[in-house]
């Protein structure tokens, strides 16, 4: 697993289950979008996206969710 796992666990305090799901969802994202990296624009990308757009409220809410922490974990990581 990577540094962001880690991160997941100890600073979120989530559950090994729940830092996988979160990783696979940054996965999905990233195969929505086609990209290898998530930036600030990335949430309006997923509002634009069919796929996105036509899952449901909980599953865009997750996804959401995953680019959130993943540009908290990447913007502490730069500050660190």
């Amino acid at each position: 697993m990577d540094d962001f796992f880690q991160w997941l666990i100890d600073e979120k305090h989530m559950s090994v289950r729940s830092a996988k799901d979160v990783l696979s969802r940054r996965g999905r994202i990233y195969r929505m979008l086609n990209i290898e990296e998530l930036d600030d624009y990335s949430i309006n990308k997923l509002a634009n996206c069919n796929q996105f757009q036509e899952s449901s409220i909980f599953i865009k809410s997750q996804l959401k969710r995953t680019v959130t922490l993943c540009l908290e974990y990447s913007n502490q990581s730069k500050e660190g």
